[in-house]
């Protein structure tokens, strides 16, 4: 099993909240064909949306006036 998100390599995430990110990943992946031709970078592009999703989610700037 791969895990891409971990607390080694990603910052300001829980671990029950990497599982969740890791869960969302692996549930899109699945429903693309591993054998395909642009897997890796499949994987790579739904990795940075569950991120970017997550990172605005937790981190959402504030704007003082």
């Amino acid at each position: 099993m791969i895990y891409m998100f971990t607390l080694d390599n990603t910052e300001g995430f829980d671990q029950k909240t990497l599982d969740r990110m890791n869960a969302e990943v692996r549930d899109k992946m699945k429903k693309i064909d591993q054998k395909s031709k642009d897997y890796k970078k499949m994987h790579a592009d739904v990795e940075d949306e569950i991120f970017d999703k997550y990172c605005f989610e937790h981190f959402s700037p504030s704007m003082k006036f």
